[in-house]
C-alpha cells in the first residue's frame, strides 16, 4: 500500500470529534431555553399591559373659604393643572359666587347641588362654561341668599374633568350657610383615577359613604377671608365685629 494513501489518525482527536455534536447541542439547548425565558417575559409584559386599572377614589379633606384656595382655583388631582375656579364678584353689600370650569372640563346639573349617594358618572348631564351658585345681598340692615345653592349645607357638586386627554369624574362638598362671614366653603373633594368610571357623591374611597352628617350644621369659622371681608361691606364688617 502506497504511503501516499496512509493518513496517521491521532487518538485524541476522535475524541474531540465525538464530543463536538454534544457541546453544540448543549449550547442549542441554552441559547432555546433563553429564548423561550425572553418569549415568556414579554408575554407576561403584554398580559400585564392588557389587564384593565384598578379604579382608586382619591379624596382630599378640606375645610376653608374656596376664595382661599390657590387664587379660588380648585385641582381635582394635585396635577398642578387647575380643574375649576370660582369667581367671587361683586361690589359693596352684593355679591355672588360663580363655579368656571377650565378648558374641557364641566359641571353636572348645571353645577347644582347634589345630595350624598349621587352617581356621577358618562349618564349624566354636564355643561361647560360659568355657572351661577348663590348671591348674597346685605339690603336695608338686613341679609339674604338666592339661587341654587343658597343656604346649602354639605351638598355636592359633580364634575366631569380632563386629565392627559381623559375624561374623569370626581366631585366637591360645599356648603353656603352663614355665608356672611366666609362666602361659599368647601368642605373636601374626590376623584376617581379610572377614566369614564363613575364615582358616587360622598364616596371617599373607603368603601363606606362619607361620614359627614348631612343634618349637622357647619360651623361658621371666625374670621372672614380677606376677599369675603371686602364683599361685606360696611354694614357686614359692622355686623361681624359685634359678633366677634
Amino acid at each position: 500500500m502506497s504511503a501516499r494513501n496512509s493518513r496517521t489518525v491521532d487518538s485524541s482527536t476522535i475524541g474531540s470529534t465525538s464530543r463536538q455534536p454534544s457541546h453544540l447541542n448543549d449550547r442549542l439547548d441554552k441559547r432555546l431555553l433563553s429564548y423561550m425565558a425572553a418569549a415568556g417575559a414579554a408575554g407576561v409584559s403584554a398580559l400585564a399591559m392588557t389587564q384593565p386599572a384598578a379604579a382608586k377614589v382619591i379624596y382630599t379633606p378640606f375645610d376653608g373659604p374656596v376664595m382661599t384656595l390657590d387664587d379660588g382655583r380648585l385641582d381635582l388631582n394635585h396635577d398642578g393643572i387647575p380643574d375649576f375656579g370660582f369667581d367671587q364678584t361683586g361690589l359693596g353689600t352684593q355679591f355672588a359666587y360663580n363655579v368656571v370650569p377650565f378648558k374641557f372640563n364641566k359641571t353636572m346639573n348645571q353645577a347644582a347641588p347634589l345630595a350624598a349617594g349621587v352617581t356621577v358618572g358618562p349618564e349624566e348631564s354636564f355643561r361647560a362654561g360659568a355657572q351661577d351658585m348663590v348671591f348674597f345681598c346685605i339690603c336695608s340692615g338686613s341679609f339674604g341668599s338666592v339661587g341654587p345653592w343658597a343656604d346649602k349645607q354639605n351638598e355636592y357638586m359633580g364634575f366631569e374633568f380632563n386629565i392627559k386627554g381623559a375624561a374623569h369624574f370626581g366631585w366637591a362638598r360645599f356648603s353656603a350657610t352663614d355665608v356672611y362671614f366666609e362666602g361659599v366653603t368647601l368642605t373636601g373633594f374626590a376623584y376617581e383615577t379610572v377614566s369614564l368610571k363613575p364615582i358616587v357623591t360622598g364616596d371617599t374611597g373607603g368603601g363606606e359613604e362619607d361620614s359627614v352628617d348631612q343634618e349637622k350644621p357647619v360651623e361658621a369659622s371666625p374670621r372672614a377671608s380677606g376677599l369675603g371681608k371686602l364683599a361685606l361691606g360696611a354694614a357686614g364688617l359692622a355686623a361681624q365685629r359685634g359678633k366677634e
